[in-house]
This record gives structure tokens, sequence and C-alpha cells, in this order.
């Protein structure tokens, strides 16, 4: 069967001969803990937090294996508990990635990410949420759906994402300042909204900075906003 540009979408086209329609549509991710991710279209993904909730049950059953003798038939009864109870997680964790993932490359054909040093993130005071988000695993299947599907992905320098304005100029924030107001566009969002904007135009100057490498060059959005 030959596919030609014309051909009407339909999902099971992709799942019969890997094929995906052109799409024009971009998108920045914004990657947190207070929310999963928020895009630059301002959607919002909620962090479900596997581990979070599946640690009273974890506690319990891990007392339970530190109660029992070693090798014992209850030792092993418990101990297959606690397996199995991380790879409850584990799954549950891997299905939300998926789906998401599949999700963002169906829909755009430009996405842009932060380039974030995740181990270093993870030896802090945040150490077990930042595992339970598993970003690092997240980006890896947005990166290999994004080169099956023919999108283009882009990680860019996760410095100071927050700090500016899309529309370049500074607009300092602390840690706790969830809001985002710019004296000079009149832009005002969610501290997250703003970064994912941020990241955005930082991967739209890249691919247009480096044509022979990530391939044509898009416009760059105007980001210019009303008080």
């Amino acid at each position: 069967m030959e596919i030609t540009a014309t051909h009407t979408w339909d999902e099971s086209l992709f799942r019969i001969h890997g094929w995906r329609p052109a799409n024009d549509s971009v998108v920045g991710i914004d990657v947190g803990l207070e929310s999963f991710a928020v895009t630059s279209d301002g959607e919002i993904v909620d962090n479900p937090r596997w581990f979070r909730t599946a640690q009273k049950k974890l506690r319990v059953a891990q007392r339970h294996v530190s109660r029992c003798s070693k090798r014992s038939g209850g030792w092993r009864k418990a101990s297959r508990l606690v397996a199995q109870l991380h790879r409850h997680v584990f799954h549950q964790r891997n299905d939300f990635q998926h789906k998401r993932s599949r999700e963002l490359v169906n829909n755009h054909g430009f996405i842009a990410v932060e380039d974030l040093n995740v181990k270093g993130l993870a030896g802090g005071m945040l150490a077990k949420s930042v595992q339970d988000a598993a970003w690092s695993s997240f980006i890896a299947k947005l990166s290999y759906k994004a080169e099956s599907a023919d999108r283009l992905l882009v990680k860019v320098n996760a410095r100071g994402t927050s700090q500016p304005c899309p529309c370049g100029a500074p607009v300092p924030k602390k840690l706790w300042d969830r809001w985002h107001q710019c004296a000079a566009c009149g832009l005002k969002t969610t501290r997250d909204q703003a970064s994912a904007l941020e990241i955005l135009r930082r991967g739209l100057r890249l691919r247009t900075e480096t044509p022979t490498i990530a391939g044509a060059a898009l416009e760059a959005p105007s980001f210019s906003y009303g008080a």
C-alpha cells in the first residue's frame, strides 16, 4: 500500500507501516516535582508519585523481612512481596511515561527539553522525589519515539531557564516564586509555563543556528503579549 502526504491520518497506519504525517507543531517541556511536566502550551501533567504512594506498603513489607530469619520460608515470602511492590511501581511509572511520551510525539513535530544533570539532582535532599519522577527515563522514551516517528527532539542548556522571560527580558525569581510577570512584554503566567516557553525558545534558536545538524530551521515564534 502506498502512503502519500494526502492520506488521511489513521493510528493503524503507524502500527502497520511505521509512518506518521508531517507536523509543524512545536512544544517546550519543563519537568519538575510539583507537576511532572508543564508544556509551553500550558498543559499541566500531574506528578503521579508512584513510589511515594507505595511507601507505606513497602515499609510494612520491609519490616516483615527484617524480622524473619534469613532464608526461612517467611523471609522468602516477605522478600517476594517487597520485590513485587517494587515491580508494580516500576510498571506503573513505565506505562505512564510511555503514554505521555507517545502523546507528545504524536502531537508535535519539534520538542525541546532541558539537558538535565539528573545524577546531580538525585544526590541532594530531593533524591527520592527525583528518582521517583525518573526524568531521564521519560526523556529517553521521548527521544527514541521522536526519532522513529521522524520528529525532532532538542536538548537545551538547563541553566537559568526559569529566570528570563521568553521575550528576552530578565525576570529574576527565588525558588519559592511560582508566578512569572514580565514588565517588558506583559506576559503573566506560571513560573513553569514561562520556563517551558524559554526552553522552546532556546530549542528553536539552537535549531536555527545548527541547520546542518538539526535540519531546516523553524521560525521562532514571536513572544509579544499584552498586559
